[in-house]
């Protein structure tokens, strides 16, 4: 091995006067490096974005949600029952349906009501939140940001709520119902400023008339990392008749299609480094040939076919491993600097963040790495396997 390196680092980038092979080794680390580091960066900026919308989603929908598949299953036991749970924070029972909501401008949106304790509203949910100083009661309402916008009403304002699906009338309007926005919630993920209105169990239990308890259950857990097992442990312990689901299964597309998204961009972004191992593989081809001579003399001093295609190999690994090194070292500094400095800012009315998020993960330096070395093993081999064919004689006479 010693043997092997000695020589691959006399031959790296074809020494002296090496002509062609110096040029497109050099191309070969810079393009390394380039891929390694745009595989890196973009993973980390990857990262950031779906760390921030797996925050947002875990705020706004708690760790786990059961709900009644039967009709005959009374949710208030089952309330009382994960209350008692020791791994449990808090349990927020609700109610659903869909309605209409209007302003006194006549704007008219199509949303989700949502009935809770509404005194509990702020401390269950982690939501951005302009809310109003002044008492809630059984007209207070929470509505999200884009929704405010498109009814043009703030906090303090008043608006009408409808259910058509409970109004059990042949002719005329719904019952309509006044609720006080008391306050407007920035969730910032998915449609759900858009979407969602939450308005008290009381307000529900008069729009809702065809509703006989509770739909679900919103649970939050003291370990958050814990959902998974108390997911499987709820399912055996409670009764017959309930889903219970974490928030990765209730948004299970939105993760999908990040897990997908990451998939693609490492699948594509590869492409850069195993243009630079083509590159490579030329560059040990000219290399090979530019020291046809001195191999030719290392052939008839014993060293076998076997060793000087290690050698050839060596000099790939070693060419390949300074442009990954340097991508990397040059990638993980970028990466420390923006989350220390924020170098790269974003518009925050856009994404409601100031600067672009990255967040480093071992396992992609693993990937990234394992990809690297990959594309370079066999690039190198295919290349030095042509020292095989080289007769020692025939070498040694050889003109340069």
């Amino acid at each position: 091995m010693k043997f092997a390196f000695t020589i691959a680092r006399r031959f790296m980038l074809g020494g002296k006067g090496a002509g062609p092979s110096r040029l497109t080794g050099w191309i070969s680390i810079i393009g390394l490096a380039a891929g390694t580091f745009a595989l890196i960066v973009s993973l980390a900026v990857l990262n950031g974005f779906e760390e921030r919308v797996t925050n947002r989603v875990m705020g706004f929908e708690g760790d786990l949600r059961i709900t009644a598949v039967d009709e005959d299953v009374n949710l208030t036991h089952v309330l009382d029952t994960v209350l008692r749970n020791a791994y449990v924070a808090d349990a927020l029972p609700f109610q659903e349906r869909k309605g209409l909501v209007s302003s006194g401008q006549q704007e008219q949106r199509f949303v989700t009501l949502k009935a809770i304790p509404i005194e509990h509203f702020t401390d269950f949910y982690d939501i951005r939140m302009d809310a109003s100083p002044n008492q809630l009661d059984g007209s207070s309402i929470y509505i999200g940001q884009v929704l405010a916008r498109r009814l043009n009403v703030g906090v303090g304002d008043d608006i009408t709520l409808m259910s058509p699906v409970d109004y059990g009338g042949s002719v005329g309007l719904p019952r309509r119902f006044a609720g006080n926005v008391a306050g407007i919630f920035q969730a910032e993920v998915l449609d759900v400023d858009d979407r969602i209105v939450f308005i008290p169990l009381s307000l529900g239990e008069r729009i809702f008339l065809r509703k006989k308890g509770f739909d679900g259950i919103d649970v939050r857990l003291n370990d958050p990392k814990s959902a998974n097992d108390l997911k499987r442990y709820f399912r055996r312990a409670l009764t017959g008749g309930l889903s219970v689901k974490s928030w990765t299964d209730l948004h299970a597309g939105l993760f999908n299609a990040m897990r997908m998204e990451r998939i693609g961009t490492m699948a594509v972004l590869s492409l850069i480094v195993l243009v630079a191992c083509f590159n490579l593989m030329s560059t040990l081809v000219l290399v090979t040939y530019q020291k046809i001579r001195e191999i030719g003399i290392l052939r008839t001093l014993g060293t076998t076919a076997r060793r000087i295609q290690g050698i050839i190999l060596m000099q790939g690994i070693m060419i390949g491993g300074i442009g990954a090194i340097v991508g990397v070292v040059i990638s993980l500094a970028l990466v420390s600097a923006q989350n220390q400095f924020g170098l790269f800012s974003l518009p925050e009315d856009i994404y409601f963040i100031d600067k672009l998020p990255m967040v480093f993960k071992g396992v992609d330096l693993l990937a990234v790495v394992c990809i690297s070395c990959v594309f370079i093993i066999i690039s190198s081999a295919v290349a030095s396997g042509r020292t095989l064919k080289i007769n020692p004689r025939e070498a040694v006479y050889l003109e340069k």
